[in-house]
């Protein structure tokens, strides 16, 4: 299976968050997300395979080297 970069919608975030409640990755990356935009309203909640990145959009180097380290990531559990 190929792991791709998909940019996670605000709407979908703060469901998911809301569903699985304050404690949940959804919620803290919807906390960072939030502190981030203060400063950049141009930053995007992204994830890749089981790993989350906040940020502005990638160019292609960006996104190989975030497909890399959730392919890592996913080594690391076998």
């Amino acid at each position: 299976m190929a792991i791709e970069v998909i940019q996670i919608p605000d709407e979908l975030l703060e469901r998911a968050a809301n569903e699985r409640g304050s404690r949940s990755t959804e919620a803290k990356i919807l906390a960072a997300l939030n502190s981030k935009r203060a400063q950049d309203w141009q930053t995007f909640a992204y994830r890749c395979g089981r790993v989350w990145f906040i940020g502005s959009a990638p160019d292609a180097r960006t996104e190989r080297a975030m497909i890399e380290i959730a392919e890592e990531d996913g080594e690391e559990e076998e």
